[in-house]
């Protein structure tokens, strides 16, 4: 083999060895940089096509992406031994919201979302069959575990207060939430189609626990008052239900962007008027106001 003389300029770069003999003929892959920084180039230009494709569809936290399993979980506050606010003659909350939880799935799996519960039946979630010492904040812990797995977060209830003038809709949202408040801003636009506001505006809390523990954008929607004659008189119907489901779930839909067709409510969705028949285990539930005082400030 022949000694093979090479020049080259630094426009070039010989990378690695000789890759072939033969004959007294030597080959070696010769990149110059210009090869180089189209290459570098090519390869910037398909990971950013990568990220503007994955920030489409994956959800964002804080500043990372997480891999969700439901695009929204649905919580419908209290159950089993929990009635939440009752109205002392058969009207609980756990119960109107859960009707209006399983409502809003079947609305949004119309159009193609993913939902999960954390809870399709009347039960409590803290494992425990009686009010026990920790038994409520167990049941908020669990809860927020279902919720985190989702891309979002909507915690369906009722409320009820002394003042039996102050009526409507609320919409809460983790303070320094910018996603929690854009979704609770979509929710509370439509719900105001539907309803007269009390309050025109989002609040953002920090002492609600389901807000304060989640990772993911998270809403708290109390559908109205039901310690309010006329709002009581409307929730416990099944048409305002449907009406009240239909509309947090087009916020919803309005936050993922999805696009809304005219009318998707099937035939016979408004069913009969009347009210809930509450569980007689219903009765042992927690005082009228207590809600506000264990959820909010636990």
């Amino acid at each position: 083999m022949t000694n093979q003389v090479w020049e080259y300029t630094e426009a070039a770069r010989i990378l690695g060895e000789a890759v072939s003999v033969r004959k007294e003929r030597v080959r070696f892959v010769v990149i110059t940089k210009t090869k180089l920084l189209w290459i570098g180039l090519a390869i910037l230009g398909l990971l950013a096509l990568l990220a503007v494709v994955t920030t489409r569809t994956l959800p964002i936290v804080g500043d990372e992406l997480q891999l969700r399993r439901a695009d929204v979980v649905l919580d419908a506050g209290h159950g089993g031994i929990d009635s939440g606010a009752h109205d002392g003659a058969g009207v609980y909350e756990k119960d109107i919201v859960l009707d209006v939880v399983l409502r809003m799935r079947e609305y949004l799996a119309r159009y193609g979302l993913t939902v999960e519960l954390t809870r399709e039946t009347d039960q409590d979630l803290s494992g425990f069959e009686t009010h026990r010492r920790g038994r409520h904040r167990q049941d908020l812990a669990n809860r927020v575990k279902i919720m985190n797995q989702g891309q979002v977060a909507v915690s369906i209830h009722v409320n009820a207060i002394a003042d039996p003038s102050v009526h409507g809709a609320v919409v809460f949202y983790a303070r320094g939430s910018e996603q929690g408040k854009l979704l609770a801003e979509k929710v509370l636009a439509e719900l105001g189609k539907v309803q007269h506001l009390n309050h025109s505006f989002v609040v953002p809390r920090e002492n609600i626990y389901v807000l304060r523990n989640t990772s993911v954008p998270t809403i708290l929607v109390e559908l109205g008052f039901i310690s309010n004659a006329e709002d009581k008189a409307k929730l416990i119907t099944e048409s305002y239900r449907q009406t009240l489901a239909e509309a947090v779930s087009r916020g919803i839909l309005d936050y993922f962007e999805v696009e809304l067709e005219e009318d998707v409510t099937p035939d016979g969705a408004e069913g009969e008027e009347g009210p809930l028949a509450p569980e007689e285990s219903s009765r042992q539930g927690e005082g009228f106001f207590r809600r506000w005082l264990p959820f909010l400030f636990k």
